[in-house]
């Protein structure tokens, strides 16, 4: 099954997306398509397995992040999260987009995990100077702006203009700008 799954990654990179074919697919993985079939009923279950494998290692890095970080301040709290998603989603970039389109629940999935971790954080004590409504607020923005900036800076096609290192640190800029503008705010009350 996992050879399968490298396959997929195989494939994409040496011929493109538009080359994945069950056939193919078995070709590079160095079994027969009956063997794969016997897995995978069809193409979507390779995605699907894919998707499985790209959430666990999200939930990884989520957990690895929260493990060391938990006790830091939001914003380096912030700031090492995006990057190790960051990291997480461009080790397969190209492949990425074409699991995504095909698992429409994938992005919800993302934007749920990342609503729990950031609650987690802002429900600690020392993190109480938040008002419950900019706590409300940051739990809106915060998972949809990590989720869209995670995805749109690991996408090699949507950022033409920059490199990816330059979109990774834009990403990185905008939430963390998101954030330091809610402690610029809470010192002013004081």
């Amino acid at each position: 099954m996992g050879a399968v799954l490298e396959a997929v990654h195989v494939v994409v990179k040496r011929h493109g997306p538009h080359a994945l074919t069950t056939n193919r697919i078995a070709e590079v993985a160095g079994v027969s398509v009956g063997s794969l079939y016997q897995y995978f009923p069809d193409k979507q279950a390779i995605f699907t397995a894919l998707h499985d494998r790209h959430v666990e290692d999200v939930r990884q890095a989520i957990k690895q992040t929260t493990d060391a970080w938990a006790s830091a301040p939001l914003e380096e709290f912030t700031r090492e999260l995006v990057q190790r998603l960051l990291d997480a989603h461009a080790e397969a970039a190209d492949l990425h987009e074409i699991v995504s389109s095909a698992i429409a629940e994938s992005t919800l999935g993302f934007r749920s995990a990342l609503h729990h971790t950031f609650g987690r954080i802002l429900s600690r004590a020392d993190q109480a100077w938040y008002s419950s409504d900019e706590t409300e607020r940051m739990l809106f923005v915060l998972p949809r702006m990590v989720e869209s900036l995670v995805h749109g800076a690991t996408n090699p096609d949507a950022h033409a203009a920059l490199s990816q290192d330059g979109a990774r640190a834009e990403a990185i800029r905008t939430v963390m700008g998101y954030v330091s503008s809610f402690r610029r705010s809470a010192t002013k009350r004081y």
